[in-house]
């Protein structure tokens, strides 16, 4: 089997982890989302002790760590990122634990174009027409979400936007995976044991309560979430961007569906509607991608020659 196949089958498989992500913390709905972040956190983080440790490049790991630590840029911007995953982590682990999966879904839809727009504000980027009508798209759902229902879906801004400014931060670090979830995870790790102790010290602690099955996942929460994350950068190497691009779309797809003929959570006119105008707005993104990828290859062909 060649990189390229390897590389598919580990994108493949971190998409679809994403995407039934829902079904695994609908799991730990009987213990408080809090507690579930500080666990997620710190299991993550003994995770990503014995990953780096096992692993047979862990002296460049640790010379990356030295080095990120003596620039005081960006190990502030890795702090910055370290805070907005997790949010991003608590907002989700609400989400799904009070039946709003579909509104998670629509966030999840929202990302690459949000993050495209912060990369216009942030890093100076000019949109090109295709990017500019699917922004467009994604003000008219948001628009109309808050005109119909009153109200804007914060779950999926959250979402959206916790993310894409994590991914702007991260864009300034050149860093490995491993590394990066590494300090991530270990830069917010005394907080979540400090709120760990403080549910201990009142009796307030839940997850003792919980049957086997729970508990098991629970702790298996660190391995859950870093195990997509290391995949998708082994993947992401030999996959074309356009073909990321493209399937960074199945996750919220698969979450979509499981939050209809799972959970059986409502799907009203209103919110079919927006997600119809998000659909468009991912129709246009993935239409620009892969015209984008043939000029590129039109224009790489024709400098060979």
């Amino acid at each position: 089997m060649n990189n390229t196949k390897k590389s598919l089958i580990a994108i493949l498989i971190c998409y679809f982890s994403w995407g039934f992500f829902p079904i695994y913390f609908k799991l730990l709905k009987s213990i408080d989302s809090y507690e579930v972040l500080a666990m997620r956190v710190l299991c993550s983080f003994i995770f990503m002790i014995l990953v780096v440790f096992l692993a047979k490049n862990k002296n460049n790991i640790f010379k990356e760590i030295k080095k990120l630590w003596q620039s005081k840029k960006n190990f502030s911007l890795l702090v910055i990122a370290s805070f907005l995953i997790t949010a991003n982590w608590l907002t989700y682990i609400i989400a799904v634990n009070t039946n709003h999966v579909l509104e998670a879904s629509f966030g999840y839809y929202l990302n690459p174009i949000v993050t495209i727009i912060l990369a216009v504000i942030f890093l100076k980027e000019k949109l090109t027409r295709v990017q500019t009508i699917a922004c467009i798209c994604v003000g008219i759902s948001l628009l109309y979400l808050f005109i119909s229902l009153g109200s804007l879906p914060w779950i999926s801004i959250l979402l959206a936007l916790t993310f894409g400014l994590y991914s702007l931060c991260k864009k300034k670090i050149i860093l490995s995976p491993k590394a990066s979830l590494l300090i991530e995870t270990a830069i917010v790790s005394p907080i979540a044991i400090i709120y760990m102790l403080y549910l201990g010290s009142s009796n307030n602690i839940t997850f003792y309560n919980s049957d086997t099955t729970t508990l098991i996942a629970l702790l298996l929460s660190g391995a859950i979430t870093a195990i997509p994350l290391l995949l998708f950068a082994r993947g992401a190497i030999d996959i074309p961007l356009y073909i990321l691009g493209i399937l960074q779309y199945l996750p919220p797809t698969i979450q979509f569906f499981i939050g209809i003929f799972v959970y059986g959570e409502e799907l009203n006119v209103e919110k079919l509607i927006s997600f119809s105008i998000i659909w468009v707005a991912v129709a246009v993104f993935c239409y620009s991608a892969i015209t984008s990828m043939k000029r590129q290859n039109l224009a790489s062909k024709s400098h060979q020659k």
